[in-house]
């Protein structure tokens, strides 16, 4: 069977990157007798080293263009000309980003669907990024053999959305946090206690609470630096700090003059599963999601979660965190208040977090994905 994917999302270092990453990479390692056509394309971004690393597998070939997304989502979502077998010659299947869904010649396409807030709240999006969702939606609705979501919240607003979809087209299957955040865990005490001091020393933070994630509307940061600030000024002798990880993405960027709220920045892959477990906490009162990575990533290193009581976040963090109403300042308030003042609370949510994370993994992602081709072959 020969498996055709759409990689270009890996080079802009999201969350959809992370899935498309880290699933490539399981397929090809676990997968060796079928073989994968890998699709990248951009105008100026060159192909990521993470897949020019692949071309060494000898079950790989690696297609890379120079066509920018935004002709290609005029090309195939609004046209819907040139089949992708014109640019990496035949396929079996082909599996498409959540940004451009091309036409085919005799390829079936299957798609994953990460989340529909485009649709849902097209207010945190800007009309063409909405305009590009809807036109692939609506040929993947059209042509898609099979549709690959993120969690069984995606999966209800799918069906919501696009009533004309056959659910036994659709298969939930989880994401999930990389091998290294496991490893952590299973470091010696001392080992921990090293690499702690040294992230903490490196991003000049004491004992902080961390936020993750593009910095974009639905992450709902003003609420919590204001959730923060009220803490902070309720107990003016605490020295914890909020570190906000993650690059710019859109709308309207936070603003504070707060000493104690860091905004630092994207931070690369090799210090993020550090400062996970350096923090206190994870706050993450996202206001949606379509699955919620920094959770499992922070139950993977054994750190306590703040998290909404919505979306996919209630369904994905169980019973292993605290949720709260993500509109609620106060509410946000109280849980780092609960957080704060009690070890044994973070204890009982570290140990529930680390047995709750043993169900996600990119192996088990990878199995059922091959699964989900092999039926339609």
């Amino acid at each position: 069977m020969i498996i055709g994917i759409d990689v270009s999302s890996i080079a802009y270092q999201t969350g959809v990157s992370n899935y498309t990453l880290n699933l490539v990479r399981n397929l090809i390692n676990l997968d060796k007798s079928n073989h994968y056509k890998l699709f990248y394309s951009s105008l100026r971004l060159p192909l990521p080293k993470e897949i020019e690393e692949l071309r060494l597998k000898s079950n790989v070939t690696i297609y890379h263009f120079h066509l920018p997304p935004t002709l290609l989502q005029i090309l195939w979502n609004q046209f819907h000309l040139f089949p992708i077998e014109l640019f990496i010659g035949k396929c079996d299947i082909f599996h498409t980003s959540d940004w451009t869904q091309p036409p085919t010649i005799k390829a079936k396409t299957i798609t994953t669907v990460h989340d529909l807030t485009p649709f849902l709240h097209p207010e945190w999006h800007h009309p063409k990024v909405i305009q590009a969702h809807k036109n692939k939606m609506y040929w993947a609705v059209k042509k898609c053999a099979k549709f690959i979501c993120v969690s069984q919240n995606t999966f209800n607003d799918l069906i919501k959305l696009f009533p004309k979809i056959d659910k036994s087209k659709i298969e939930v299957i989880y994401e999930a946090a990389e091998n290294k955040y496991g490893l952590f865990s299973k470091l010696s005490p001392e080992e921990k206690t090293k690499k702690i001091n040294s992230i903490k020393k490196q991003y000049g933070l004491d004992d902080f609470i961390l936020a993750q994630g593009t910095r974009e509307p639905r992450k709902n940061l003003p609420r919590l630096i204001e959730a923060f600030t009220q803490f902070k000024n309720k107990y003016p002798k605490t020295k914890i700090e909020l570190a906000i990880t993650g690059k710019y993405g859109w709308g309207e960027d936070i603003k504070t003059h707060d000493p104690n709220v860091k905004v630092l920045g994207f931070i690369p892959e090799k210090d993020i599963v550090t400062l996970h477990a350096a923090s206190l906490c994870l706050a993450y009162p996202s206001l949606y999601e379509g699955f919620g990575l920094p959770i499992v990533k922070s139950f993977k290193v054994g750190t306590p979660v703040i998290t909404s009581n919505n979306s996919s976040l209630a369904e994905i963090s169980q019973n292993a965190a605290i949720l709260v109403d993500p509109t609620s300042v106060e509410d946000i308030k109280k849980a780092i208040e609960k957080l704060v003042h009690s070890q044994k609370l973070r204890s009982e949510l570290s140990q529930k977090g680390l047995k709750v994370s043993q169900q996600f993994s990119w192996t088990k992602t990878a199995q059922q994905t091959l699964q989900v081709y092999n039926q339609l072959i």
